[in-house]
């Protein structure tokens, strides 16, 4: 049986992929009590999730109005874009230094399955693959810890990422393609054009804002 402890991380992990998939989305109003049915999880648990989000930018509460999931804030997930583009160009370089040729086979694999998910019903498992593949580089490098806290970080950054996922005439091939392109500078140990390559991939959302708020033009801070 679940202790207190367990009940409050199922909670919380619950409430805030339901954030993240923009399921509860930008905006939107929430009720403690709808999620406590919603999720058959006791009052505690739920009030103690909704407290957390909030500290992490991800649930506001406005006084005499009500709890409300927080819009998306292009400003701190430009930011978030920073700290990971400083960091990955590293992190991939050193994972080139010592990849073995099974992880390589492994991570093109990965990319093959990421393209069967390229559509509409299968976003979950899209961009789970895709996190997957990055996290991967941080575990080839033995750099997991920062690959952990910057999940903290790239909150904002990653729903935009999954919403860019949502925009039905905005292609995913071009994600694939990059994948594919690491990969071969990897295989080739280009340090330049691996992290000219990183920095392309990454900022891949530069491309695609202006659609991304024109279809979702309600889950955004008005901060351009």
């Amino acid at each position: 049986m679940p202790t207190p402890t367990n009940y409050q991380s199922l909670a919380y992990e619950a409430v805030k992929k339901m954030i993240m998939t923009s399921t509860l989305y930008p905006g939107m109003k929430i009720s403690k009590n709808d999620l406590v049915k919603k999720l058959n999880i006791g009052d505690t648990p739920v009030r103690e999730a909704i407290l957390r989000l909030g500290k992490e930018g991800l649930v506001k509460v406005v006084p005499q109005s009500g709890t409300y999931i927080a819009k998306i804030n292009m400003q701190e997930v430009y930011q978030a874009l920073f700290v990971r583009e400083t960091i990955e160009k590293i992190v991939f370089v050193e994972a080139s230094q010592v990849i073995t040729a099974d992880q390589l086979e492994d991570l093109k694999k990965m990319v093959q399955v990421q393209k069967i998910y390229d559509n509409e019903k299968e976003i979950d498992n899209y961009f789970k693959l895709d996190e997957e593949f990055h996290a991967a580089f941080y575990a080839i490098a033995e750099k997991t810890f920062v690959w952990q806290w910057m999940q903290l970080l790239n909150m904002q950054l990653n729903r935009y990422r999954y919403l860019r996922l949502m925009v039905k005439d905005l292609s995913r091939k071009s994600i694939t393609d990059d994948h594919e392109k690491l990969l071969k500078f990897i295989e080739n140990k280009d340090v330049d054009a691996l992290q000219e390559a990183v920095r392309h991939h990454l900022h891949l959302i530069d491309q695609d804002v202006i659609k991304v708020r024109a279809a979702f033009p309600d889950y955004f801070v008005d901060d351009l």
